[in-house]
C-alpha cells in the first residue's frame, strides 16, 4: 500500500523538468509600460541613468551621442511614457533570441533638448540549458528576469547581472544577486495593471548590489535594488516595484532606474485615500501592458497554482505516510 502511494509521485521527481515555461516560443511578447498623465504635474518626471559605453548606437541622434561622455553615466529626463518590449524569436532546443526595445517619450538628455522619441534596441542570446543572456562574443550577461519558469524558480545568491559583464564595460560591481524570494507579497490584495487584474498569491524576487563608476569628477558609488513580482502560474514579470538593474536594461545601457508609472500612482494615492489599499494595489513599477501569454482567467477567486498543486500533492503523501505509520504502530 505504501509503495503504491509514494511510487507516482517519486517517479515524478524524476522526470527532468523543462527549463523553458510552456508558453515559451516563437512571436511570444510581453509589453511593460510606466505611464505619464496627460498634464504631469511639477515634479512629475523620471530619470534614468545610462552608461553611454552600453548604449546601442542605433536610434540615438548624432547631436546626443557626439556629447556622451564614456567615462561617466549621463541622465535622462523622460516626461512622457515609457514602454518596454520583450519578444522572442529563432528558437531552437539549445537557444533563443530574445528581442528587447525601451521607447522612451520625451526625453531630455541634456537642458534645451527635448528628443520626442527616443527608442533603444539590443538582441540577446539565450543560452536554454543555462537560462543565461550572452553577447556574441561569449560573454555572460545574466539571467532573464522578465519571465521565469515556475518549475526553475529563481535561487538566492544568483546573480542578476555577472561582474564580467559589466567590468567589460567598465562597471566594477560586488555580487548584484537575489536576495530574496518569497510568496508572501500583497498577499491579501488583488493588483491592477494596464493589462488586467492580477490575484495573490505572487512570486516576489528581490535583488540587492553594488557597483561602481571610476571617473576622477563625477565616479562614485550606485546601491542596487531590484524587486520583480511574477504571476505564479506563467512565471512572467507582472510589474517592477524599484528596478535598478536587470540584464534586459543594462544591454540597453542602463544602469539605474527613477521612475513610476505616474497614472497608476495617482489611482493608488485615491485608493490609500478611501481606505481601500488593505484590498488592492495599483502597480507603479514597469507592469504588464500587453501580451500573447494566455493568463489564466481567476473570475470570483483563483484556482491552485502549479506550485500549490505540487505542495498539495506532497502534503497528501506525507498525511498518508502518517496514517499508515500511526496505524500499524497502534496493531503492534
Amino acid at each position: 500500500m505504501l509503495f503504491l502511494v509514494v511510487s507516482p509521485f517519486s517517479g515524478a521527481q524524476s522526470i527532468e523538468k523543462p527549463k523553458t515555461p510552456s508558453w515559451f516560443r516563437d512571436g511570444t511578447y510581453l509589453v511593460y509600460t510606466m505611464m505619464m498623465p496627460t498634464n504631469p504635474k511639477k515634479g512629475e518626471v523620471n530619470v534614468i541613468e545610462v552608461w553611454p559605453r552600453l548604449l546601442p548606437p542605433q536610434g540615438i541622434p548624432k547631436s546626443i551621442i557626439e556629447d556622451l561622455d564614456n567615462s561617466s553615466t549621463v541622465t535622462l529626463l523622460v516626461s512622457g511614457d515609457m514602454y518596454l518590449t520583450i519578444k522572442i524569436v529563432n528558437t531552437t532546443s539549445d537557444t533563443a533570441y530574445v528581442q528587447i526595445e525601451l521607447e522612451l517619450n520625451n526625453v531630455s538628455a541634456k537642458q534645451g533638448i527635448i528628443i520626442p522619441r527616443l527608442s533603444l534596441k539590443k538582441t540577446l542570446l539565450l543560452n536554454l540549458t543555462e537560462m543565461l543572456y550572452y553577447e556574441e562574443d561569449g560573454t555572460p550577461i545574466g539571467r532573464p528576469m522578465f519571465f521565469v519558469n515556475p518549475l526553475h524558480l529563481p535561487k538566492e545568491d544568483d546573480y542578476i547581472v555577472v561582474p564580467a559583464f559589466l567590468k567589460k564595460y567598465g562597471l566594477i560591481s560586488d555580487r548584484i544577486t537575489i536576495k530574496n524570494v518569497s510568496y508572501t507579497w500583497m498577499e491579501n490584495r488583488v493588483l491592477h495593471t494596464h493589462y488586467k487584474d492580477f490575484m495573490p498569491p505572487y512570486l516576489y524576487v528581490e535583488g540587492r548590489g553594488l557597483y561602481l563608476v571610476y571617473n576622477r569628477q563625477t565616479g562614485g558609488s550606485f546601491d542596487i535594488v531590484t524587486q520583480l513580482v511574477y504571476d505564479i502560474d506563467t512565471g512572467i514579470l507582472i510589474t517592477t516595484g524599484l528596478c535598478d538593474i536587470t540584464p534586459e536594461l543594462v544591454s540597453l545601457g542602463i544602469v539605474k532606474v527613477i521612475a513610476l508609472d505616474r497614472v497608476n500612482s495617482r489611482k493608488l494615492y485615491k485608493l490609500i485615500d478611501e481606505g481601500k489599499a488593505d484590498k488592492e494595489w495599483w502597480a507603479q513599477g514597469f507592469n504588464l501592458y500587453d501580451t500573447n501569454v494566455k493568463l489564466p482567467d481567476y473570475g470570483s477567486g483563483r484556482s491552485p497554482s502549479t506550485l500549490a498543486k505540487y505542495f498539495f500533492a506532497l502534503s497528501l503523501v506525507i498525511l498518508a505516510v502518517v496514517f499508515l505509520w500511526t496505524e500499524r504502530r497502534w496493531k503492534r
